[in-house]
């Protein structure tokens, strides 16, 4: 029998932070890529090329506005297929339904950060205003629906949300996350396929987990709070607001703490995966188990912060291990052969489709899908996506800040180097550095020639470009084409 697969998304969690103190569970899995790169810089990119097995270069999904398009939902369609049972678990608005992942999916629990209780039914997806008709409406859809009571309790906790935004102070709900999992999976027979996103370690870092009893005094925390708008950093070249600069003496050491509040939030992951192999045990002896980063992130590394806009190892060098099914027979085993986030997705839609059977199989097809026809793992960068329009708006940006930030960038990644090319704005030129990567840092190879790139990454990379633009080289052309303002 084939077996169910559970795929484990980490948001943001980079390979360096997984050491044994930080991540001891993650290390007792028996298969470790020391060199998985994430096929984009952040969720959207990432999980699209982890349920079409192909990088951003060809299915495009890169920019805040795109959305995943139903043929290109090969994962999910390729279960439906071999009569899996599919599902998507996730609190993150960017891995939802609303950005096509809801292809191919029989259950798509993506707003569980609005839903107190396991149930399929979703209140606020039901509702698109807060009026008389819309509430008889759901009241209707409440008691009609299975799981009446649980259904009741949701519907009425979404509702103080929206009126009241209450939130907790911890920014994540993975504990509720992996409720709902339980539920499902306790509720069905194999074969299954099911993708959860963890939030955990995303940002903002400003609060203790739940399991960890607070060691920072409130200004510190208010500290952290006054400055988590990246932005200012990433496109300005101001000081620290007034709010940071009463506890910290600059943006370095801001970031330090954020990074130590990172390794928590990462800490606190690693945990909620331990409680779940505990209370599931059956699954990591049949199933198929899968647990990566979908992206990384940067406090200060080559003066940058965050992700998106980074192909910096702290940025795209993710964590991958995975525990077969026990009658595979697996032995341990640290593989550093380069992989991405898109090859573990082709090599994922094999074993469902039965053509995998054998660890050896898996590893060797994780690798095979993961090179390109030279050889090579891609990995591709198209510029910050967040919104700015307060920043545009009173003219705070540092135009070389701009320049160096809002490109496109295409990483080939190889066993002995990574050639990183990039996209000017003011002309057609493609403009490459090589470099030598460790999981923290990256040094360049001068004078170093690169091999050349492929039409369609080219054309990627200069798609933006338009000679008869006389304006393109201003900020707000520049800003207003990739969809910032």
């Amino acid at each position: 029998m084939k077996p169910s697969v559970h795929v484990f998304t980490l948001d943001c969690l980079r390979a360096s932070t997984c050491t044994e103190r930080i991540t001891p569970f993650l290390h007792t899995l028996p298969l470790q890529w020391t060199r998985c790169y994430s096929s984009g810089t952040w969720t959207l990119p990432s999980h699209a090329s982890l349920f079409s097995g192909q990088c951003p270069i060809n299915h495009g999904v890169t920019r805040s506005s795109d959305t995943l398009s139903k043929g290109d939902a090969n994962l999910p369609k390729t279960a439906q297929e071999n009569g899996y049972t599919t599902a998507i678990f996730s609190e993150n608005p960017t891995f939802s339904s609303s950005m096509g992942f809801n292809h191919y999916i029989d259950v798509p629990n993506d707003d569980i950060h609005r839903k107190l209780l396991p149930s399929e039914f979703s209140p606020v997806k039901s509702v698109e205003e807060i009026s008389v008709n819309e509430a008889v409406s759901l009241a209707t859809e409440v008691i009609t629906r299975p799981n009446r009571l649980r259904n009741t309790v949701n519907a009425a906790y979404a509702t103080y949300r929206e009126l009241f935004n209450q939130d907790p102070s911890y920014p994540h709900h993975g504990e509720r996350i992996f409720n709902h999992l339980k539920s499902f999976t306790s509720q069905r027979t194999a074969p299954m396929l099911t993708v959860t996103n963890v939030l955990d370690p995303h940002n903002p870092y400003h609060d203790t987990p739940p399991e960890m009893k607070e060691s920072r005094p409130q200004p510190e925390l208010e500290a952290l709070r006054a400055g988590d708008d990246n932005r200012i950093y990433l496109l300005t070249s101001e000081d620290p607001p007034e709010g940071v600069s009463s506890i910290y003496d600059g943006w370095e050491s801001f970031f330090h703490a954020q990074e130590s509040i990172y390794e928590e939030y990462a800490q606190e992951a690693d945990r909620l995966l331990q409680e779940w192999h505990n209370a599931q045990t059956n699954r990591f002896k049949e199933d198929l188990v899968v647990i990566l980063g979908d992206h990384g992130q940067l406090f200060g590394a080559e003066e940058m912060v965050g992700h998106h806009t980074s192909l910096h190892p702290h940025g795209i060098n993710v964590p991958l291990a995975i525990d077969p099914p026990h009658n595979w027979k697996t032995p341990t085993k640290a593989i550093d052969t380069p992989v991405s986030t898109a090859g573990v997705g082709c090599a994922l839609m094999n074993v469902i489709a039965g053509e995998i059977e054998t660890t050896k199989e898996l590893v060797n097809n994780i690798s095979y899908y993961s090179q390109d026809s030279n050889g090579a793992v891609i990995a591709c960068a198209d510029g910050p996506t967040w919104s700015i329009p307060a920043l545009h708006e009173d003219d705070r940006f540092d135009d070389s800040l701009i320049d160096k930030l809002a490109v496109r960038k295409v990483a080939y990644i190889r066993d002995e180097r990574v050639d990183i090319y990039r996209s000017p704005w003011d002309t057609e030129t493609i403009e490459s550095t090589s470099f030598t990567y460790t999981q923290d840092a990256r040094n360049s190879v001068p004078e170093r020639d690169t091999p050349p790139i492929t039409d369609d990454a080219e054309e990627w990379l200069v798609q933006m470009y338009n000679p008869e633009n006389e304006q393109r080289n201003t900020v707000d052309a520049r800003l207003e084409a990739l969809g910032y303002v």
